[in-house]
């Protein structure tokens, strides 16, 4: 499987594919594409529609759009499709997935099919088409973007002396609005499940790093030093959620805490911002939003690019990848990321966007749509020497998931075992070397 798994991706050439288009509309044959996609729910039915609009806008491609789980699960399914050669046409991977996919075998990166087809990648939010992106181009297209936003009951904040909350704010104050609110009576002050995005995304917001060289963007990641510095004051706060009762134990969930939120059972939620629509319309009293916060002993830095994008494989027939690439295209049009962003949470990708009257309508309603949009848009993405700001431009490293759950266990290492902080980020960079170690042998980086 591994040395399958890195062999080297075909390459189009712009004769072939004027060759393909002018013979494919000459034999009006209909091409059928295999997406492969982790919307499940509410999001899954707008990937239909999405989907739906493109079949039903042409009659020479079909594109068949299959749910395959989490990320996680969508993922592993497509590390599993190399064994069994049933790899999908265009797959949907996720942000930690980008090193890998990368490397990974039959990819067709993205900016080479834009050289070809003569398309405007400046259209794209500049964080999301650096975060997917080489030395040469962007390697998928984006579709999907998000960052975490801090949710929260206003009636409930009210009752603690806050009409509203900060978009700056440390630990020590997000635990001074705690106290204030768990002493209206409800039950809990915050509630967030126990994943890895939070962890990275709060320390990045506090200038940490993940990885080592420039969170492996100047170089391959060879170590993991997320257990220094930053790393331990966010996973010291984030423990104390639950240890000091701030914040209820349901575990790595996402749709426990939703129900804790909605159910009026906590004041705050830390989730992404792709769950705006779902928390909006499930709650019945009025939600606003603010921006995640940081650690004491820092300024805020801002957030890095969460959500996925989406990934061209090479068929083996350059008439498939060329129908395969119609649909990632039809995906980026303006009037699909307005139906994405508007029945999701998940914010435009492009810029040219941003003046759009019917959206900006949308927003004068949705204010909490907004919010990622504007907590992304005042992210420093430079230090005052000019160089890159490498903590907000996120960790890339192989086999980053596994690395991600990593932090899951170490949680739990803290609520139920007693370690400290630093202890569990120990355990937990260890074996992320490792990890690390085994890919990069893999790859030879």
């Amino acid at each position: 499987m591994l040395t399958r798994f890195f062999r080297n991706a075909r390459v189009l050439t712009l004769g072939l594919l004027v060759v393909l288009l002018s013979s494919s509309i000459q034999a009006q044959e209909t091409i059928t594409i295999e997406f492969w996609h982790a919307m499940g729910g509410g999001l899954g039915e707008t990937v239909d529609e999405i989907v739906a609009r493109f079949n039903e806008s042409q009659d020479e491609i079909v594109v068949n759009a299959t749910f395959q789980g989490s990320y996680d699960d969508t993922f592993n399914a497509l590390i599993a499709s190399l064994e069994t050669d049933t790899l999908p046409n265009v797959t949907q991977n996720f942000d930690l997935a980008a090193q890998t996919m990368f490397d990974f075998p039959g990819l067709l990166p993205a900016h080479e099919m834009m050289a070809l087809d003569g398309f405007d990648a400046s259209i794209f939010v500049p964080a999301v088409a650096d975060y997917y992106s080489d030395d040469t181009g962007m390697v998928a297209m984006a579709f999907n973007s998000s960052t975490p936003i801090v949710y929260f009951n206003v009636d409930v904040l009210a009752e603690a002396g806050y009409d509203e909350l900060p978009l700056d704010w440390d630990f020590s104050t997000f635990k001074e609005v705690c106290d204030a609110v768990l002493a209206t009576g409800i039950e809990s002050c915050v509630t967030l499940g126990q994943v890895g995005w939070y962890f990275e995304q709060i320390l990045a917001n506090s200038g940490g790093l993940y990885f080592n060289n420039d969170n492996g963007r100047t170089g391959r990641a060879t170590e993991a030093v997320f257990n220094q510095g930053q790393g331990v004051e966010v996973f010291e706060f984030l423990t104390s959620l639950y240890t000091e009762g701030y914040a209820p134990d349901l575990g790595s969930t996402w749709t426990d805490t939703d129900a804790s939120f909605i159910a009026g059972q906590s004041a705050m939620e830390l989730d992404s911002t792709a769950g705006a629509r779902g928390l909006q319309e499930g709650a019945d009293f009025i939600i606003d939003t603010t921006y995640i916060p940081h650690s004491d002993s820092s300024d805020r830095n801002g957030v890095v690019i969460g959500g996925a994008a989406l990934w061209l494989l090479d068929s083996g027939d350059e008439a498939t990848n060329l129908a395969a690439w119609e649909f990632m295209k039809f995906v980026a049009q303006p009037e699909q990321q307005i139906l994405w962003h508007t029945n999701t949470g998940y914010f435009p990708v492009r810029t040219d966007l941003a003046d759009n009257e019917e959206l900006g309508a949308f927003w004068m309603d949705n204010p909490n749509f907004l919010t990622a949009i504007e907590q992304l848009g005042s992210t420093t993405t430079t230090l005052e020497d000019g160089s890159p700001n490498y903590a907000v431009l996120g960790g890339r490293a192989g086999f980053f998931p596994s690395i991600r759950q990593l932090i899951v266990d170490a949680y739990r290492r803290v609520i139920d075992d007693g370690l400290t902080a630093q202890e569990a980020l120990d355990e937990a960079a260890e074996r992320a070397n490792q990890i690390l170690a085994d890919y990069n042998e893999i790859v030879g980086g």
